[in-house]
């Protein structure tokens, strides 16, 4: 039996607040970490505690909140984290009460683990508002009419192809979040 599918019938569900969709088109496994999104096919749901096992399932990308993300840069960084099968992506879980995913900290994430990161929104239920694409030129809003985020908007097409309008200006965007 699959290993991966042995894990998800042990593990108690927790309920999603919608349906994790990777940014890249490639099939991979994805290690959700720490999230509220429910595995599908190619992917587990895991915690900390689970990485021994993680290793062993050899996740070729992972989804995980800022904080934890930064964490596990760190831990690999020191030697102390091993996961050599992530070749693929990071996807970073950012909402506009966290501290944004500053340059710094993709530039940390990049030489930990050496390869591209992406950021996703969500609000404080776990939803997912807006998506990084491969242009990394701001955070696709799901629907053409964009929540009620004020920050940098921008309408026009991106070169991903995508025609939803975009959120550019995170930092102020969670700036006036605070002030509200």
């Amino acid at each position: 039996m699959n290993f991966a599918a042995l894990w998800r019938g042990l593990r108690p569900r927790v309920p999603a607040a919608n349906r994790f969709l990777f940014p890249l088109p490639v099939p991979v496994r994805i290690a959700l970490l720490e999230t509220s999104f429910h595995a599908e096919a190619n992917m587990c749901e895991c915690t900390v505690e689970d990485l021994p096992w993680l290793r062993m399932w050899a996740p070729e990308a992972i989804v995980l909140p800022i904080g934890l993300a930064l964490s596990l840069a760190d831990q690999k960084q020191r030697g102390l984290l091993d996961l050599p099968s992530l070749d693929t992506a990071i996807v970073v879980l950012t909402s506009l009460d966290d501290s944004p995913l500053a340059d710094h900290h993709r530039d940390l994430l990049w030489h930990a683990f050496g390869v591209p990161v992406f950021e996703q929104l969500c609000a404080a239920d776990g939803a997912v508002l807006a998506r990084e694409c491969e242009v990394h030129d701001g955070l696709h809003f799901q629907s053409s009419d964009p929540p009620g985020i004020a920050g940098s908007v921008v309408t026009d097409h991106c070169a991903c192809g995508a025609e939803t309008p975009r959120l550019r200006n995170l930092a102020a965007a969670r700036a006036k979040s605070a002030a509200a």
